[in-house]
């Protein structure tokens, strides 16, 4: 190890020493700390004494080791350190915990998840990766043992410290001095830690809790007035409804569990945890902020944080940052645990999916543990991808969800008005709220496409003839019309964030942005190779100050201090405030433009795209190949290992259909089907010129049209001029799914004769549904997205309640059913002959009848909910 490495490593132990520490010091039950334990197994140990009298005790041993990338942790080495912990004595009545800024690897990630478990109660996977029966007593030990691993910096430590002094000073959070006393004491207890650790006496590196208090402060003690059942929860809630939220651009939501759109104040109604997931700009924080606000006018709770904020076992601080920010000082963490415990709140987690996947394990880790309580906050997740925010939530919990509309055309046609400040002829605007509630949308009062003038239709064919079905984004609508109004031409997606950075600087003057963009590119695809669109503030200077260096080796001149003034002026860089340490993280204007810049920075060769590719990278995936044409080894990265962004990267692909377009498109169908056996493609040139290509058992080549296959042997298409390789095969890859989720249609079973028959019908009909839903995914599913496939589509059984029969005037009688959809089948018959509830909310929030649903056969359902599945994962329509 280089000596570089071993102070950063030591600046690390010290820094997350620092933090247990406070936690020491919030906690009269525990004696103190001892850093450098008395074994080597542990570099700090949390003392308690026995409530038996037999002593002081470790309850809590700890490891901290620093790791840079690109090296990860494998399984053999965290087994080994996790067995030593497990040979010693204090094992058998202590907790034992690895903390690393290091990312783990594959093994990594399965040796964390099995302690994971473990910790639940369920040893069979850790005893398999121990090689000892199920039934072994040291299952039991590493059920008390946890690997957190969480990428991020030294000062993001020093920084949550800081803050959670300052939160309890004396003097106040407000204090002119508070920040300064808050680094002082931060600083000091740094040196004490620094200098015990180095002793060789061993009650000598023993720090009590009372030398940690006389050091920090009392930061047990917390003020009435930041008491969350005291004064605070009033201030916070008449903090929020008064935010100025009026004109942004507001879609409407729709919920999972019924058809008709649902209003936000319908949501305190449903229970349970809930998700909120749709592709960037399409309003997902916009409506939770909407939400914060209606609530707080209506006198309810709903907290909104952000997930990027999140250090790893703090959910209580992430909590307490975004109450702070609210009320304009700093807050203890003993105000989140008082959030979070009180069940009529709401707390939203904005961005889950878009943090690096260690954050996203940690962040899980606390949920499971929030969730299992009996009462508590209800939380809601948000973020771009379906599948990965779903992940983060307990496969136990059952999770409904909520998606942003796209615009229809009206809503189209009235933002257009809006943007290009036309007279909507008599019809208000759908695209602001009043009182924390968005406004009805024209088709709903009854407005007219005639209401608007030939200039609105004549731009919203612009933008709709450039973004095709994007322009549905609220987001990207409202900057492509903001465009048109300015009478910039543009021609995609990727040339209107190019074109909004240019009229951004220029609007501020900020001179030549095209440095800027590049030093940003140049930082923003380092940040998204790390899984994050965001940096706290000293790293952020340090990774422009690196990136200009970088420019610089390449050629370019660059000027550090203008680049940094020019991407202050433009406002494409935001300090977001979120309560970590004094100052703010640095993120982009919309976490879409970190995907724009660092996608600029990939099609202009200064950085490659990464060897590894995530959910997380589809959006500069995007960005990249409009920009430019992705070479085949690159397009057969995206198949292998983001198969369902090949259909978006497909419309970008104008390369040359070559002699080795056949193996060429062979290759992306093998990579994006599970056959056992290789699909080959036949391509041939018709009399006309037209190229066509059939997947089939032919060879994989070109032949002359007299040997060219019947067409209907097998999914043939015929290759648009301007089409590539590559949408040639996703041509194809679209005409095999669309055959193998054709499923046979059952006959209707016989009329239920009772409502307790009509309830083992349907809870049948479930369990066949579930058992469909794997056969079909083995017949569609790309290799390794089985999945996310499954996240996508959530649970398929049913919890809930069968009722008497309803006689109906046309049709089959039914049989309502009210219900949740759950991993288990768990359907009962309603007592006596009430019918079931009006309202859609509460425990059972989604409603059909039992007729209906069992007409369609249980493959059938699971094809369309696959099908469903695969077109979020998509685009609109594709299937």
């Amino acid at each position: 190890m280089s000596g570089v490495d071993t102070v950063r490593g030591i600046n690390y132990q010290h820094c997350q020493a620092i933090l247990i520490a406070l936690d020491v010091a919030a906690d009269n039950s525990v004696l103190g700390i001892r850093v450098e334990g008395a074994v080597d197994a542990l570099d700090l140990e949390v003392i308690a004494d026995d409530p038996g009298g037999a002593g002081p005790f470790v309850v809590r041993g700890l490891q901290m080791k620093s790791r840079l990338q690109p090296h990860t942790w494998a399984r053999a080495e965290l087994l080994a350190i996790v067995h030593r912990w497990a040979e010693l004595p204090l094992s058998a009545d202590s907790e034992f915990s690895l903390l690393t800024d290091g990312a783990l690897g594959p093994s990594g990630c399965a040796v964390a998840a099995a302690l994971d478990e473990a910790r639940d109660g369920k040893y069979d996977t850790v005893a398999e990766l121990l090689g000892v029966d199920v039934e072994d007593p040291l299952c039991v030990v590493m059920g008390r043992a946890r690997i957190v691993s969480e990428p991020g910096s030294v000062e993001a430590l020093l920084f949550s410290a800081e803050m959670e002094v300052k939160a309890l000073l004396e003097t106040g959070p407000t204090h002119p001095d508070a920040e300064k006393d808050a680094a002082d004491r931060v600083n000091e207890l740094f040196r004490v830690i620094s200098t015990r650790s180095g002793l060789p006496d061993l009650d000598d590196r023993f720090i009590a809790r009372d030398e940690i208090v006389s050091i920090v402060g009392d930061i047990a003690r917390l003020a009435e007035t930041d008491r969350w059942t005291g004064s605070l929860v009033g201030e916070y809630v008449t903090a929020v409804a008064s935010e100025q939220i009026d004109d942004l651009v507001v879609p409407t939501l729709r919920a999972s569990w019924q058809s008709p759109s649902i209003r936000l104040e319908d949501l305190a109604l449903v229970s349970g945890p809930l998700l909120m997931t749709g592709r960037t700009g399409s309003g997902k924080s916009t409506l939770s902020r909407l939400w914060r606000r209606g609530a707080a006018c209506a006198g309810e709770k709903v907290v909104m944080c952000h997930a990027e904020a999140y250090i790893a076992q703090r959910l209580d601080r992430l909590v307490a940052d975004a109450v702070g920010t609210a009320v304009g000082r700093t807050l203890s963490r003993r105000v989140g645990r008082q959030v979070l415990g009180d069940p009529s709140v709401t707390v939203i987690l904005d961005g889950i999916s878009e943090v690096p996947q260690q954050v996203r394990s940690e962040l899980a880790a606390d949920l499971r543990i929030h969730l299992a309580g009996v009462r508590g906050a209800r939380v809601v997740g948000v973020g771009r991808d379906e599948g990965v925010c779903a992940a983060v939530f307990p496969a136990s919990a059952t999770v409904q969800r909520l998606y942003p509309s796209a615009f229809g055309r009206l809503e189209r046609l009235t933002l257009t008005a809006k943007v290009l400040g036309e007279p909507e002829r008599g019809i208000s605007s759908p695209v602001t709220s009043d009182g924390g509630k968005p406004a009805a949308l024209p088709g709903a009062s009854g407005g007219d496409m005639e209401d608007f003038s030939p200039r609105c239709y004549e731009a919203l064919a612009q933008v709709e003839h450039a973004l095709g079905d994007a322009a549905g984004n609220p987001m990207l609508l409202e900057l492509a019309l903001q465009l048109v109004a300015g009478g910039v031409p543009f021609t995609d997606r990727a040339s209107v964030y190019e074109l909004t950075v240019s009229r951004m600087s220029d609007r501020a003057n900020g001179g030549d942005v095209r440095l800027a963009v590049a030093v940003l590119g140049v930082v923003f695809a380092e940040l998204l190779d790390e899984g994050r669109r965001y940096a706290n503030p000293l790293e952020w200077e340090r990774m422009v100050a690196g990136a200009a260096v970088f420019l610089e080796e390449r050629g370019v001149a660059t000027d550090v201090a203008a680049i940094r003034e020019a991407v202050a002026r433009s406002g494409l860089v935001n300090a977001v405030i979120t309560g970590i340490g004094r100052t703010t993280l640095r993120v982009p204007v919309h976490d879409s433009f970190a995907d724009y810049f660092a996608a600029r920075a990939h099609a202009d060769g200064l950085v490659h795209l990464p060897e590894a590719l995530l959910e997380n990278d589809e959006n500069r995936l995007w960005f990249s190949s409009q920009m430019r044409m992705l070479n085949d080894s690159e397009v057969l990265a995206v198949a292998k290992q983001l198969p369902f962004s090949l259909v978006r990267v497909s419309d970008s692909d104008h390369n040359t259909i070559s002699e080795q377009a056949p193996g060429i498109v062979a290759a992306l169908l093998n990579a994006v089907l599970p056959d056992d056996t290789d699909v080959e493609v036949t391509m041939w040139r018709t009399a006309n010129g037209k190229t066509m290509a059939q997947a089939g058992t032919g060879a994989t080549m070109w032949v002359d049209p007299a040997q060219a296959p019947t067409v209907f042997e097998g999914p043939t298409v015929v290759a648009e001029d301007s089409d590539g390789p590559t949408a040639v095969a996703v041509r194809l890859w679209r005409l095999i799914l669309k055959q193998r989720l054709r499923r046979d249609r059952r006959l209707r079973p016989r009329a239920p004769r009772s409502c307790q028959e009509a309830c083992d019908q349907l809870s049948a009909h479930c369990r066949e549904v579930i058992a469909a839903l794997a056969a079909v995914l083995a017949d569609v599913a790309p290799p390794g997205a089985v999945n996310r496939l499954q996240e996508t589509i959530g649970p398929l059984g049913m919890t809930g309640v069968v009722y008497e029969r309803q006689r109906r005037v046309f049709g089959l009688d039914g049989w309502p059913v009210r219900y949740r959809h759950t991993i288990a089948v768990d359907l009962a018959a309603a007592t006596g002959s009430s019918p079931p509830p009006e309202e859609r909310t509460g425990a059972y929030s989604a409603s059909t009848d039992v007729v209906s649903r069992v007409s369609t056969s249980p493959e059938v359902t699971a094809a369309k909910a696959i099908g469903e599945a695969v077109t979020k994962l998509t685009r609109n329509h594709w299937l």
